[in-house]
């Protein structure tokens, strides 16, 4: 066989292969929006509360949602707590209660008015630890219990520059009952003004 015919495919094979492509560095495009929302308002409880019904609300929650979505997801956390007294005879019960509350959901924000107004509604579920004290006559007792609940709610936002917000949200829950000092429940509703910031 001539030696010529070995060395062209020889020569093909150990030819370098051509360079590959340059990698490019990977692109990461985020489509969605989170928004940090502040609240700080009044809960009214139950009257089985009395006369701690009346609590001062915390909370914060995050919204998730893809650009150009009406539809989000909804998680936050509220902490209320309240005191009164009660007259016993001659004598005052001082009582005081809280409640945790950790609630998933969905969210639906609209914007009807092409601004910067926008109204929305959620719903979902919730759950929840309650605490009641109540000290006098020489006595003390701390009761505690948890429960589960469905809430809904609606507010709305107005937006003034740099993803910051500010609004107002109500809400209302009904809730299993709690096992306290006797099984209540845990329903409530209350109004809260809302500072946001989208990330």
């Amino acid at each position: 066989m001539p030696l010529d015919s070995l060395v062209a495919p020889l020569a093909a094979f150990l030819a370098p292969a051509s360079p590959l492509p340059p990698i490019a560095p990977l692109q990461f495009h985020s489509r969605g929006e989170v928004r940090t929302t502040l609240y700080a308002g009044v809960r009214l409880l139950g009257d089985d509360f009395e006369p701690a019904e009346e609590n001062l609300l915390l909370g914060i929650a995050l919204d998730v949602r893809e650009s150009g979505d009406r539809a989000s997801f909804e998680a936050g956390y509220f902490y209320s707590f309240g005191d009164g007294s009660a007259p016993s005879g001659a004598n005052t019960i001082d009582v005081e209660s809280c409640v945790h509350e950790l609630w998933v959901g969905g969210r639906w924000t609209y914007d009807p008015f092409d601004s910067r107004l926008q109204p929305y509604v959620g719903i979902g579920l919730s759950v929840l630890r309650a605490e009641y004290q109540t000290a006098g006559l020489g006595l003390s007792s701390r009761d505690t219990g948890w429960a589960a609940g469905v809430y809904g709610h609606g507010g709305i936002a107005w937006e003034f520059g740099g993803g910051w917000a500010v609004g107002l949200d109500l809400r209302a829950l009904y809730s299993t009952p709690a096992t306290l000092q006797r099984e209540v429940p845990l329903d409530y509703m209350q109004a809260a003004f809302t500072l946001s910031w989208a990330w």
